[in-house]
């Protein structure tokens, strides 16, 4: 893959659990305290704010330039910043798709206002929150979604395909040939473990200035021979040494390490399973020192004390040969 010259697209990239007070509020205070505790950790290149794991569509406008405000402010050029900046979907639950004007309208100020706020990127999740007019092709809504956030603004644009893109969405290998003829499109986030998924795709952008980014960090080790730069994963949260490390190890040609720390990766993601990971890594964040709050942007009760224990046990055991 074509180095995009784009460092903040490259390794570790972690999708920020928003820090939220007990009735599902911006804590900013928080904000700065992950932040901040990031700073103590090794390997982390980038924070992704307002991503999916930060549930991204329960955010207004104003909620998402001021978590950036926050976040660029306490990063302070330590870390680069990429911030969600797709328009409101607040009726996402109800089933309600939001006004398509509006929603572009919102994508286009929020990609201005977060430029000029310092963000390095500005990540638009694929627009499935839009209908198609009638007889309109939906990779054509894509494509034109794209293209007028583009044309509108001066801010690298980085897609994002999230798991839950459904199909008809997914953005496949001739909608990207069109989208890369936008020079300012950047890169994107791929969520997905499948090779026929991935694997064409790469295929298109092998010789491109474009960062193909693994949205899954199970499978971030194949991603990286198939051509990705980079992982976006809710354990580049709380264990960015491990994936800094498998990339490292990967780029020197130490396979057998590289595979060992994939293995760590998944041990990693084990330590949560079974329990609200967005609540649960929060936790353990505070339990190391992280001067944050417990809660998440939806109702949900913190873990027992002694969940916590068990969980920092864990992740110690875990992180023991990356100090």
């Amino acid at each position: 893959m074509a180095n995009t010259g784009l460092n903040f697209l490259n390794g570790v990239i972690a999708p920020m659990l928003t820090p939220c007070r007990p009735d599902g509020s911006l804590d900013l205070d928080g904000v700065r305290g992950m932040v901040g505790w990031w700073k103590t950790r090794r390997g982390l290149n980038t924070i992704f704010a307002r991503s999916g794991m930060g549930k991204m569509f329960t955010f207004t406008v104003e909620e998402t330039l001021s978590l950036a405000r926050a976040v660029i402010d306490e990063a302070a050029g330590r870390f680069g910043v990429l911030a969600g900046a797709a328009g409101e979907w607040l009726t996402q639950r109800e089933g309600m798709r939001p006004d398509r004007n509006a929603y572009l309208t919102q994508a286009i100020h929020l990609t201005v206002e977060l430029g000029r706020l310092g963000v390095d990127g500005a990540v638009h999740v694929i627009p499935y929150a839009l209908e198609p007019a009638s007889g309109e092709a939906i990779h054509d809504l894509v494509f034109h979604y794209y293209q007028q956030v583009h044309d509108a603004t001066s801010v690298p644009i980085v897609i994002y395909q999230p798991h839950s893109t459904p199909p008809e969405y997914r953005i496949r290998p001739r909608l990207l040939e069109r989208l890369l003829e936008l020079p300012r499109l950047a890169g994107m986030k791929v969520s997905t473990m499948e090779d026929e998924d991935f694997l064409p795709l790469a295929t298109v952008a092998a010789d491109a200035p474009f960062a193909l980014i693994c949205g899954d960090e199970n499978n971030y080790l194949k991603a990286l021979k198939h051509g990705a730069v980079g992982v976006i994963g809710e354990g580049c949260n709380v264990y960015p040494e491990i994936l800094a490390d498998l990339k490292a190890a990967f780029e020197r040609g130490d396979l057998e390490g590289a595979e060992r720390h994939q293995l760590n990766v998944g041990r990693g993601l084990d330590l949560v399973s079974g329990l609200n990971s967005g609540v649960a890594w929060r936790q353990l964040m505070i339990r190391l020192g992280a001067k944050l709050q417990p809660y998440d942007r939806e109702p949900f009760t913190p873990y027992p004390q002694d969940t916590v224990e068990r969980l920092a046990a864990g992740w110690r055991e875990l992180l023991a040969e990356y100090h």
